[in-house]
């Protein structure tokens, strides 16, 4: 197996920020909801509809098209759940598809589902509000709306540093 130096790397990083920097804005006019995943983290918990999921957030080895089309069931599982969100302004707003952002670029679209909604609550809240809200998702990767939002390279997004999950149009 050929050895790979840092510089090497450091490098290939750099032309993938550059490309991302690229990519065009989101430019979409229904609401949705953008879910900027972080890093990912090995941590198996349960999901709506009786799964469980063996980690949240994205994976690096995702940001290759042809990889992150396999793994769209793997990053819906992270995107679908726990969330301080409310269902009924999800609703009221009309929101019908979750899309999962990372680096500031759409990766993967989904349906919620609708009537799928769970809660839990986490007792230990810093915030003293420990409900959140999960649902059940299809997979959207292909269609108008999956080219509007995502497409073959995504769309970029630019962040909001003080929410950790987005309604858009904002």
């Amino acid at each position: 197996m050929a050895s790979v130096s840092k510089n090497e790397v450091n490098l290939d990083n750099l032309r993938q920020v550059a490309d991302e920097k690229a990519i065009p804005v989101l430019e979409y006019d229904e609401p949705l909801l953008i879910f900027p995943l972080g890093d990912w983290v090995d941590e198996e918990s349960d999901i709506p509809g009786g799964g469980t999921r063996q980690g949240y957030g994205y994976k690096r080895e995702w940001l290759e098209s042809s990889v992150r089309k396999q793994h769209y069931q793997e990053i819906g599982e992270s995107t679908c759940s726990w969330w301080k969100l409310s269902e009924d302004t999800i609703q009221q707003k009309g929101i019908e598809y979750a899309v999962a952002a990372y680096r500031g670029v759409t990766r993967a679209l989904f349906r919620i589902k609708p009537d799928t909604w769970e809660d839990t609550f986490e007792s230990d809240a810093d915030d003293g509000y420990g409900r959140r809200i999960g649902w059940q998702f299809d997979i959207v990767d292909s269609g108008d709306v999956f080219d509007q939002v995502v497409g073959e390279h995504g769309h970029r997004v630019e962040p909001r540093p003080t929410q950790n999950q987005r309604y858009w149009p904002w």
